[in-house]
């Protein structure tokens, strides 16, 4: 159960960010000042939807520390890097190179061999 509300948490965080990049891209697109940024990025859904997924992230992390080891479960964050690279591959058309598949790999491989 613990290791289900941590997956859980740390996807909440990766689409988090992907909400947020989303954000920051149309507020970059219609803003030219600092002023004009700061204004669209409290009216922006994506920024807000991002906060709050952060939020609930949270929450559900103070969970899995209440009752996990730290020492098993935060590797687990790592696993974030993983997902916000699909994130970004499936929804934003980023690239999926060699490289990020074997360093996701490595991740992959040192979470498996902290969490036992």
């Amino acid at each position: 159960m613990q290791y289900l509300v941590a997956l859980t948490s740390i996807l909440l965080g990766a689409v988090a960010q992907l909400f947020l990049k989303m954000g920051v891209t149309a507020i970059q697109e219609r803003s030219g000042s600092t002023i004009e940024s700061i204004k669209y990025g409290f009216m922006n859904l994506y920024m807000w939807t991002g906060l709050c997924l952060y939020g609930a992230s949270l929450g559900l992390w103070f969970f899995v520390l209440s009752r996990m080891e730290l020492s098993k479960a935060y590797p687990m964050v790592s696993l974030g890097y993983v997902f916000t690279l699909f994130l970004g591959y499936f929804f934003l058309n980023e690239s999926l190179t060699v490289a990020k598949v074997a360093g996701i790999s490595l991740i992959l491989v040192g979470v498996l061999v902290l969490s036992r």
